[in-house]
C-alpha cells in the first residue's frame, strides 16, 4: 500500500470538494448547516478556499482518503482544522501524517504557534495531538471541545 501526503493547489478543487463533503457527510451529515453551506460552493469558491488555506490529502493508490485544513490566524500563528479520515483509513497512522505535514508547512511559514479544537470525546484524534505535543489551552469554548496549542518555534 502506498500512502502518500500532498498539499492540494488549485487544480486540485474537485478532488477536495469531493472529500471535503464526503468528510462533513460522514462526520456531520447532509443536513448540518455547514454541509448545506458547502454543497453549494462553486469551483471558485473551492479554488479561493485551496488558496487561502493549506489543504493536506492523504492519499492511497488515486483515491484521497484523509484531510487536514491548515489557515495562517496571523504572522505567528497557524490554526489546523477538519482532520478527517475515511473509516477504511483509520488506524493506519495517517492522521499523524497529516497533522506531522500542516506542522511542516508552519514552521516553513516562520509560525510560532499552532492551535486547533477538537472533540472532547475524540480520543483517536487527540492521543495524535497530544503525541505530537500538543496540550490543552485556556480557549475552550464550551465542554464538548478542547482547544490545543504547540509552540513550533
Amino acid at each position: 500500500m502506498t500512502v502518500r501526503i500532498v498539499r492540494l493547489t488549485e487544480k486540485d478543487w474537485r478532488l477536495f470538494a469531493t472529500v471535503r463533503l464526503r468528510a462533513l457527510t460522514e462526520s456531520l451529515g447532509e443536513n448540518d448547516p455547514q454541509f448545506r453551506e458547502e454543497v453549494t460552493f462553486t469551483a471558485a469558491r473551492w479554488r479561493r478556499r485551496l488558496r487561502d488555506h493549506a489543504q493536506f490529502a492523504a492519499v492511497i493508490g488515486n483515491r484521497a482518503v484523509g484531510l487536514i485544513g491548515a489557515q495562517p490566524q496571523n504572522t505567528h500563528t497557524v490554526y489546523l482544522y477538519s482532520l478527517w479520515l475515511d473509516p477504511s483509513a483509520r488506524g493506519l497512522g495517517l492522521a499523524r501524517q497529516l497533522v506531522v505535514a500542516a506542522l511542516d508547512w508552519a514552521q516553513r511559514r516562520h509560525a510560532r504557534t499552532v492551535r486547533l479544537r477538537v472533540a472532547v470525546d475524540n480520543t483517536p484524534a487527540r492521543t495524535v495531538y497530544e503525541s505530537l505535543g500538543f496540550s490543552p489551552s485556556a480557549e475552550s469554548r464550551n465542554r464538548r471541545e478542547l482547544a490545543m496549542t504547540l509552540n513550533v518555534n
